[in-house]
């Protein structure tokens, strides 16, 4: 049985609301769908912001569902379908046991670790956040929630907005965070697409401040960057015009570091659903050979310099659709049958989509070619949310089961 969802766009938002329930209404009559759905999943972009009240009130009048989430993108998408910019909604609505949920923001707290619901299940098990990117120490902020939960995993995004953004948990909010908090009786299946690869193998950083990162096993951090990107040994015996025209073409497609950190570091996380996290490369020193990246780090980190493009993003976008489909078989039941995906939740950066893909809507075609029909919903965000890391570029894809 899966969740009845729709999507439209309109200029005038009343009648992209309109047309969106009444393709719900349709659908709720179809044997495959769920009943009595009783969470709502609404995306909307940011020219809608100043009707998310209306349309959150509309949405709760018509369906009768009292419990919604949701946040503004830039982009929304859906089940195959980009809606990069323009006045665009998409709303899905998923039925989960009562109890097994709770709508959480800065004015409802979410269960305390250690409640069990009348199944037996944690109560905190994970949790689906959206953020307010203006929110003062957001990524501490993320941590604690993390803190939260069983698992130690979350999954979501940060919104975007026109002046403010726009989070919704139960009615339209401002700053701070805010989603739902599922048990652990709720199946769901969550992975993160960075779209990278490396050039060569991680590096062991030896020397290091702040965001300067000075040596790599031992050796300048510039040096083994020029070696791990294949720049020719009489290359990096030139002159700066030299070195600057062969590093262009990396640079231009966009120069990373995947960082794996320390046993004690500052990015290490208590789950290994991802184990590592990508940053820019802000600047490069020739001179004191350093090599600075937008984030700090820290001696004991390990790096590997990457970079990212469409083929690499699309492989590891199939690659997590793989993990994906082999979850739900693995956990199919008596005679092998695959558990059935009954909605999804995308929460793809605003810089991939056609900006990395090279046309709208590719990233979502990829989705629907791997794991089918499948509902889904979402927005093209400000950052990205896996476990309690905060992403940038990548694309974190949830499925309910």
């Amino acid at each position: 049985m899966q969740f009845p969802y729709a999507h439209a766009s309109h200029a005038d938002w009343s009648q992209a609301l309109a047309r969106c329930l009444a393709a719900l209404a349709a659908q709720s009559k179809r044997p495959g769908c769920v009943r009595e759905p009783n969470l709502g999943f609404a995306y909307l972009t940011e020219p809608l912001q100043p009707h998310a009240q209306a349309i959150v009130a509309r949405l709760k009048a018509h369906t009768g569902i009292e419990h919604w989430i949701g946040a503004s993108g830039v982009g929304i998408c859906a089940t195959g379908t980009e809606y990069p910019e323009g006045p665009a909604l998409a709303v899905m609505l998923g039925r989960f046991e009562p109890g097994s949920f709770s709508v959480f923001s800065g004015a409802q707290r979410p269960p305390a670790l250690g409640v069990r619901t009348a199944s037996g299940a944690a109560a905190a098990y994970t949790a689906l956040v959206h953020a307010d990117p203006y929110t003062p120490e957001l990524a501490g902020l993320i941590v604690d929630m993390a803190g939260k939960v069983e698992t130690n995993y979350l999954f979501g995004g940060l919104a975007c907005g026109a002046g403010a953004c726009t989070l919704i948990a139960d009615r339209p909010l401002e700053g701070g965070l805010s989603g739902v908090v599922f048990a652990g009786d709720v199946g769901l299946v969550s992975r993160v697409s960075q779209g990278c690869y490396p050039f060569a193998a991680e590096r062991l950083v030896t020397r290091s401040q702040d965001n300067v990162i000075f040596e790599l096993d031992g050796e300048q951090a510039f040096d083994v960057l020029l070696r791990d990107a294949n720049i020719p040994e009489r290359v990096r015996r030139g002159g700066p015009d030299e070195l600057r025209a062969a590093l262009n073409p990396i640079a231009r497609r966009g120069l990373f570091v995947g960082i794996t950190p320390s046993e004690s570091g500052a990015y290490r996380e208590r789950t290994p659903v991802s184990d590592y996290v990508v940053r820019h490369v802000v600047a490069v020193d020739p001179g004191d050979g350093s090599v600075s990246i937008a984030a700090p780090i820290e001696d004991g980190a390990r790096v590997a310099f990457c970079a990212r493009d469409a083929t690499a993003a699309r492989k590891d976008l199939v690659r997590i659709c793989t993990q994906i489909r082999e979850h739900l078989d693995e956990r199919g039941g008596a005679g092998g049958v695959p558990l059935e995906a009954k909605g999804a939740v995308y929460v793809s950066c605003n810089g991939r989509g056609r900006h990395l893909f090279g046309k709208p809507g590719e990233e979502l075609k990829i989705i629907r070619q791997r794991l089918g029909d499948v509902p889904l919903v979402g927005f093209y965000a400000n950052g990205e949310i896996g476990g309690q890391n905060l992403y940038g570029f990548t694309g974190v894809l949830t499925v309910f089961y």
